[in-house]
């Protein structure tokens, strides 16, 4: 089993930004000494409503951008780790520019990328580019087809709604072949089954709840044996992991973490999840959407998911947490000490 961390979250607007890169690349060169498989950066904009309306204050926070923040970090770590998108929204990319980055940054990655790709959903980044809600499907759709098709086929011929390709040829290629593995993320069952037939893999969503996640592996299944494909032999998920060095201490330290950040992403429309933060808590360990505990509970927590999805490749995402870096540092090395030798 492969584990993976993914370095970027959501900081502040008035960070500073050189303070938030050194805190990027010091994850990313402890995950790999202490033995992590895989690097992986987030994708989201931070372009915005600029007032407060009636849900008062809106998000105010900034990601680096994943294809550049990746080519930045294989520059240092070359071979060491694997490299993937968690999750790049190809909506709003064209797909030549898309085949043409994804091509250079697998062979600055060593050919070691994978391309974890979904549809974005934010109204204000939809706003931001122009894309009507109804058309983010279609558009998602058709641009992977043409990306896909620009890196494996000698000359394509494409005629959809949003994109065009006539007699045209690509050069660039990647170096993997034909090209790095596509990882569709998806959380909702129309979006499971475009996974099996647009993906090479489905990369599972860090915030389904468990049981709801066993019948849509089920789905996921039955629709690559209707189209003949079979099952991948990577199949990752994401999850929000926070690890202590006892349980009462993680789940103290959890239970405003948590709170605060489905409250801040509930307002303005990410999720719903609402409630005291004890309810919280109890209502996202109940239903498996973080991994909270300490390492002996993360190792079954973990082995749950591998045993009931199937899942080979985890990638951690750590909140934000309020006492600063060194606690990130901290957990980061927790887990590769005293939960990963249990499940590899």
């Amino acid at each position: 089993m492969r584990f993976g961390i993914n370095i970027g979250t959501d900081h502040p607007g008035d960070r500073e930004p050189m303070s938030r890169l050194n805190d990027y690349l010091e994850r990313a060169r402890t995950a790999a000494d202490v033995g992590f498989d895989t690097i992986a950066v987030s994708h989201r904009y931070s372009y915005g409503p600029a007032q407060s309306d009636a849900r008062g204050e809106p998000l105010r926070t900034s990601r680096f951008q994943p294809l550049l923040m990746l080519a930045h970090i294989a520059a240092e770590l070359r071979d060491r780790v694997n490299y993937v998108t968690s999750i790049y929204m190809s909506t709003f990319a064209h797909p030549v520019q898309l085949a043409e980055d994804v091509a250079t940054l697998d062979v600055l990655c060593r050919g070691r990328l994978r391309v974890g790709v979904g549809l974005g959903w934010m109204p204000y980044e939809l706003e931001a580019f122009g894309i009507p809600k109804r058309e983010r499907v279609s558009r998602f759709q058709e641009g992977i087809e043409l990306y896909r098709r620009l890196l494996t086929e000698d000359v394509v011929n494409f005629k959809g709604k949003h994109f065009q390709a006539t007699n045209a040829r690509m050069i660039a290629r990647p170096m993997q072949k034909p090209i790095p593995p596509l990882w569709i993320g998806a959380s909702a069952d129309p979006a499971v089954l475009r996974a099996a037939r647009l993906g090479d893999s489905w990369i599972i969503s860090g915030h389904i709840p468990m049981d709801e996640l066993e019948r849509q592996v089920v789905l996921y299944r039955e629709e690559l044996d209707r189209l003949g494909k079979p099952y991948p032999d990577e199949r990752p998920m994401v999850r929000i992991i926070y690890v202590a060095e006892d349980r009462e201490t993680a789940l103290k330290e959890a239970q405003p973490a948590i709170a605060k950040w489905y409250r801040e992403r509930g307002t303005w429309g990410w999720f719903v999840t609402q409630g005291s933060a004890g309810a919280v808590t109890d209502d996202v360990m109940r239903s498996g959407r973080w991994i909270i505990g300490a390492p002996d509970d993360c190792v079954e927590q973990i082995s749950r998911f591998r045993e009931c999805l199937g899942i080979n490749h985890m990638l951690f995402a750590m909140p934000r947490y309020d006492s600063g870096e060194d606690k990130v540092q901290r957990s980061m090395r927790l887990l590769a000490e005293r939960v990963l030798p249990h499940l590899r």
